[in-house]
């Protein structure tokens, strides 16, 4: 299935979030081997005219992403906090498929 992964960490909003999966679209970065990742992917568009609709089908879903309780400002609260010490190998990830309906 059509999905991408984004660093994530504690306290992160869901603007930074929204933000962070429109970058992996904008840069062709979904992976997965299915005609919607085919589409999204800079790399393996075949069918524009598909690939039109599936990427604005892709930046309308982000832009309705909410939080699952409402008023909530902070996601991922149950992160450990980051330090300058902290390698950059060890990032938590948060996958995102993208699926048709």
């Amino acid at each position: 299935m059509a999905h991408v992964s984004i660093p994530v960490y504690k306290g992160m909003k869901m603007k930074a979030l929204k933000d962070a999966i429109r970058s992996e679209l904008r840069q062709g970065a979904v992976a997965g081997s299915n005609e919607i990742a085919n589409a999204l992917s800079t790399d393996m568009v075949q069918d524009e005219k598909f690939a039109d609709k599936v990427t604005k089908a892709a930046y309308a879903a982000i832009n309705k992403m909410k939080p699952a309780v409402k008023g909530t400002r902070t996601l991922f609260k149950d992160l450990e906090e980051s330090t300058d010490d902290d390698d950059m190998c060890e990032s938590v990830y948060a996958y995102f498929v993208f699926v048709q309906q």
